[in-house]
């Protein structure tokens, strides 16, 4: 079974009036028929507070959205959450320095999938070519021993 990392995109997405609604629900589809298995990046949920906070949503509003995310999801399966740690928090500080156009959040993402070799499956261009260009160098290597 293909082991995926999703991140805030994902979470977004579930929303119906986002415009990747229907490319979520395919997601959890493929979760629910055990063709994958979804693995949510731990820092994702705070991402998307963080999101929710910066368009002036109340924490009432927040609260209610990521309870209504977490039933939407647990509708379909159980999602796993990967492990999270300071060899993440340092490589996902190397892979800023390599690719400046990586923001805070995605290169931790990116650590993510890379260290625990997940196959990254959200929405961000970017950080699936910093993850296919990093699985061709050796410094995700080094991490992983």
């Amino acid at each position: 079974m293909l082991r995926v990392l999703l991140e805030t995109g994902f979470l977004l997405a579930l929303n119906p009036r986002d415009r990747h609604h229907r490319w979520a629900l395919n997601i959890l589809e493929d979760a629910k028929e055990r063709r994958i298995k979804i693995y949510l990046s731990p820092t994702a949920p705070l991402e998307l507070s963080l999101v929710l906070r910066s368009r002036d949503r109340s924490e009432k509003d927040i609260y209610q959205s990521l309870e209504a995310l977490n039933t939407l999801i647990h509708r379909y399966t159980r999602i796993a959450y990967p492990l999270f740690g300071i060899n993440h928090v340092i490589y996902a500080s190397m892979l800023r320095t390599k690719h400046p156009m990586l923001t805070f959040f995605d290169s931790l993402h990116a650590s993510i999938a890379l260290l625990n070799n997940l196959t990254y499956q959200d929405l961000d261009v970017v950080i699936k070519k910093v993850i296919e260009s990093e699985r061709r160098s050796e410094d995700a290597l080094k991490l992983m021993r």
